[in-house]
């Protein structure tokens, strides 16, 4: 590289004196190439003007690490010394700060200057010759070849990792979108299956309690055509969050399985009715005897021979009255037992639906996951061929 093509960046902050500083080493050093601001091309040096008024602040030494970046050779020089006898005391805290940011701050030369004096000439001639000086070192394009190599593969690295950052954060939403919509789906399910449960138990409940005599056979064919009616709107509504949640997250809804077949119902809990039908052709039988005996003595007074009438009369009203009390409570009894097998059916449906939901949810969030991981897998592939944690060599 010739002197000629040397590329000199001045900076700093606002209100230090960048512009008359780099107008000064323009007159001062015609054959190389003074600029403001930093270009396309990285300079072969960068000139930090820090003012003589106050130390450096904590964004103005980031101002100088962003400019230096792609530079080793840094030069700092505190202008406006002319106004500030106190400068030097500047220059050593200024010195301090950024050698407390970066060790390669340790190693950088520190001038002071009067780029625009209110009277006399700019005095730069030491940081004139500092610069002659540091870029007539044989290996200062070396360092600055490496130095531009270091900051492309640490920028490299760092948008790699936020490639991957985001990447992460991308399938932990969509793995959180899926985890949420099932569990508004299970929600909403089991809401479903408790409502209808209370509702197909109220209903056979009345159903049981208008029982009619020897109609208890008929009646357990009605509970089990309605529990099989139960399990077709449960696998319906289940089908129908599946693709709910599907179609709010873009994603395939798992193939149903099979229909499972309605749940096994508990049977009846029949009760011996001997001692019971005893008991009641007893208290029937008394009951009709005495209606016998009333009917009796009121057909005495009807005149000679109504006797055996009323003994007759009696006996067929009390038999009747004995019978029809028995067929009653046999009635009631059925209702009773129908009523209470009602009630096992309903607990036994309202689990065997809560878990056919949980199964059915399970399931269809492990296929959601699986398409979710196998499209992650697809849009991370530029990124799972990275070289994320590599460093690179020096030529």
């Amino acid at each position: 590289m010739t002197a000629a093509s040397r590329i000199i960046a001045v900076v700093g902050p606002p209100s230090a004196g960048v512009s008359g500083l780099a107008a000064a080493l323009a007159d001062r050093l015609p054959d190389l190439a003074v600029v403001e601001a930093l270009g396309t091309t990285a300079p072969d040096v960068v000139v930090v003007v820090a003012s003589a008024v106050a130390p450096l602040a904590d964004s103005d030494v980031d101002l100088i690490e962003r400019a230096a970046a792609c530079t080793d050779l840094v030069i700092a020089a505190v202008s406006k010394i002319d106004a500030h006898r106190g400068w030097r005391d500047v220059l050593a805290a200024d010195r301090a700060l950024v050698a407390r940011r970066d060790e390669r701050y340790r190693q950088v030369p520190w001038v002071g200057v009067a780029a625009a004096p209110d009277l006399g000439e700019p005095d730069v001639d030491e940081l004139v010759d500092t610069l002659r000086a540091c870029l007539a070192q044989p290996d200062l394009n070396q360092r600055n070849r490496l130095r531009a190599k270091a900051f492309e593969a640490s920028l490299s690295r760092s948008r790699r990792a936020e490639q991957v950052r985001g990447h992460r954060s991308s399938r932990s939403a969509d793995a959180l979108a899926v985890r949420g919509g099932i569990q508004r789906a299970r929600l909403t399910l089991l809401y479903f299956v408790r409502r209808r449960c209370a509702e197909i138990g109220a209903d056979l409940r009345a159903e049981a309690a208008e029982l009619p005599r020897g109609a208890t056979a008929r009646f357990g064919e009605g509970v089990r055509a309605a529990v099989a009616d139960f399990a077709v709107e449960v696998d319906a509504a289940i089908g129908r969050a599946v693709d709910d949640v599907a179609g709010a997250l873009a994603l395939t809804p798992p193939v149903p399985l099979a229909a499972p077949p309605p749940p096994q119902l508990p049977l009846p809990r029949l009760s011996s009715r001997r001692l019971e039908t005893r008991l009641m052709m007893v208290l029937g039988g008394g009951f009709g005897l005495g209606v016998a005996l009333t009917l009796s003595r009121l057909t005495v007074q009807l005149g000679p021979g109504s006797d055996l009438i009323g003994l007759l009369v009696g006996g067929v009203v009390g038999l009747l009255l004995t019978i029809w009390v028995v067929g009653i409570r046999g009635v009631l009894h059925d209702r009773a037992l129908m009523d209470r097998w009602v009630g096992e059916v309903t607990a036994t449906l309202r689990t065997c639906a809560e878990e056919t939901v949980a199964r059915r949810l399970l399931d269809t969030e492990i296929a959601f996951s699986r398409e979710l991981a196998a499209r992650d897998a697809e849009r991370r592939d530029p990124i799972g061929k990275s070289t994320v944690g590599t460093t690179d060599r020096p030529d």
